[in-house]
C-alpha cells in the first residue's frame, strides 16, 4: 500500500500541487453574473436610445407641421453604417470577452 508518508517529499510536493481544489465556483458565478448584466444593459441601452431617438425626431416632425421627409445625404448615410458597426462590435465583443475570461478563469 502506498501512501503519502510512503513517499519521498520531492513527490509528495508535485501530487499536491497538482490536484486543485474544486473551489472558484464564485468566480464563476461572477463572471457569469457580469456576462448577464452586459447584455441586458446592452439591450436596455441600445432599446433606450432608439425610442429617444425616434420620438425625438416625430416632435420635431410635428413641430414643423409634418413636413416630407429630407433625402438623407451619403454622408450622412455613411456616418449612420460607421455607427453601428462600431455600436454592434461592442455589443458583439463585450459578451465575448466575458465568455472568453469565463472559459480561462475554469
Amino acid at each position: 500500500m502506498n501512501t503519502t508518508a510512503d513517499q519521498p517529499a520531492g513527490r509528495r510536493s508535485r501530487s499536491s500541487a497538482t490536484t486543485r481544489p474544486s473551489g472558484g465556483s464564485a468566480i464563476d458565478t461572477l463572471i457569469l453574473f457580469a456576462l448577464f448584466t452586459a447584455i441586458l444593459i446592452s439591450v436596455v441601452v441600445l432599446i433606450g436610445r432608439l425610442l429617444v431617438h425616434r420620438r425625438a425626431q416625430r416632435e420635431e416632425w410635428e413641430a414643423n407641421g409634418r413636413p416630407e421627409p429630407v433625402p438623407r445625404t451619403a454622408e450622412e448615410k455613411e456616418r449612420d453604417r460607421r455607427t453601428a458597426i462600431t455600436w454592434g462590435c461592442l455589443v458583439i465583443a463585450v459578451p465575448v470577452v466575458l465568455i472568453l475570461l469565463y472559459t480561462v478563469t475554469r
